[in-house]
């Protein structure tokens, strides 16, 4: 390899590498930027809809709480006052879908006892839970635990509206003699989760610490509400206490993003729900595909600025080294030659060709006077 083209492999190396590591240097400073602002936005965003939750939530439970505690201190139980209490309830929260007082068949003198009020095209109907209601969890799971629950999602046998159940022990001379139950339906609630999209393409929905897909804005993945969902890391998060956030692949979408979970007080344990939780999820991909348009053009400008710097180091290096070592191998092939004419350094040469063109002088000079003091003798090669 020639001393030009190892000199411009330099150059290339000496101009290149620097840059380079200026381009990853800006991206990697870039990026940290953008995910301590996506982190920032997405606790923002999780504290925010935790909070409108909790409104939504808290209701059905104040209310139900509120209907098993007015049971219990009503001194005679008689089947119209029940219907008319359950009736006057519903109406006077319209948030809410469905309304019952369960009670335990031969606890007490009403029997089997289990009057429905609901919403229906805008009004208020009545009827009765004809299944037998002993076996359902939101019966169930109260009578024998002594505690209020919530039920999660599922889909009502009428209509196929998401639904969610909190129900709350009625007690009677110390002991659980049925529940007060509310019904919510969540399509409302998913709509508002299918509007909330982090960066267009994110999401966010409910889940379980048992690490079960409560309600999602997609459809499908709330139909799977009653199967055991692959959270992944985002089951460790969901087992400690308290918000938590990590970058991980979304368990729904299997798009690396940054998840931030937060508990929802009224669906916490204390309140009787099993640990559920709102998840933020944001895609890296989206919040990062302005940093990376930033880095290509940055590139673009860098191999602009590198190649003219490159071609300004080495047009510099033609005019310092190149040209003035071609003119002393020129004038050197001339003294080979019997050609003893002087070419004097060029001011502007570098000290060490000036250097190198004087020596070259003497030499010629000596090689001139031998070949005067024996004339026909030639000169060595």
């Amino acid at each position: 390899m020639s001393l030009r083209a190892r000199i411009q492999v330099l150059l290339g190396f000496l101009v290149g590498m620097p840059l380079l590591l200026l381009l990853f240097e800006s991206y990697r400073a870039g990026r940290t930027a953008f995910l301590v602002v996506t982190r920032q936005e997405s606790v923002q965003i999780a504290r925010l809809e935790a909070a409108g939750i909790d409104l939504t939530f808290m209701p059905p439970r104040l209310v139900a709480d509120g209907l098993a505690l007015s049971v219990e201190t009503c001194g005679s139980l008689r089947e119209e006052e029940v219907r008319e209490l359950l009736r006057r309830t519903l109406f006077a929260n319209p948030g809410l879908y469905g309304i019952t007082v369960a009670l335990t068949p031969g606890a007490t003198p009403l029997g089997r006892f289990a009057p429905y009020v609901f919403r229906k095209g805008g009004k208020l109907a009545e009827t009765t839970v004809s299944y037998d209601y002993t076996e359902r969890d939101w019966f169930r799971r109260p009578v024998e635990s002594g505690r209020r629950t919530w039920i999660r999602p599922y889909f009502g046998e009428t209509g196929g509206a998401l639904m969610v159940t909190y129900s709350a022990p009625i007690r009677r001379e110390g002991r659980v003699v049925g529940v007060a139950s509310v019904d919510l339906d969540l399509e409302s609630f998913v709509s508002r989760l299918r509007s909330l999209r982090p960066g267009e393409r994110g999401s966010l929905y409910l889940v379980s610490r048992s690490g079960q897909i409560l309600a999602h804005p997609d459809r499908p993945a709330a139909v799977d509400a009653d199967r055991e969902a692959q959270l992944g890391l985002l089951a460790s998060l969901l087992a400690k206490q308290g918000r938590d956030m990590a970058e991980m692949k979304d368990p729904v979408t299997r798009v690396r993003s940054w998840i931030v979970e937060e508990p929802i007080d009224s669906l916490s344990e204390a309140n009787g729900g099993q640990g559920w939780s709102l998840v933020v999820s944001w895609p890296l991909r989206d919040r990062l595909a302005p940093l990376g348009g930033l880095a290509r053009r940055m590139l673009v400008l860098y191999v602009f600025l590198g190649g003219a710097a490159l071609l300004l180091l080495q047009r510099s290096f033609e005019q310092v080294v190149t040209r003035p070592l071609l003119r002393l191998a020129e004038q050197t092939r001339g003294y080979a030659n019997g050609d003893f004419r002087r070419r004097p350094p060029d001011a502007s040469d570098p000290p060490e060709i000036r250097e190198l063109g004087l020596a070259l002088e003497n030499l010629g000079t000596v090689l001139e006077s031998e070949k005067r003091r024996e004339p026909g003798t030639p000169v060595p090669p």
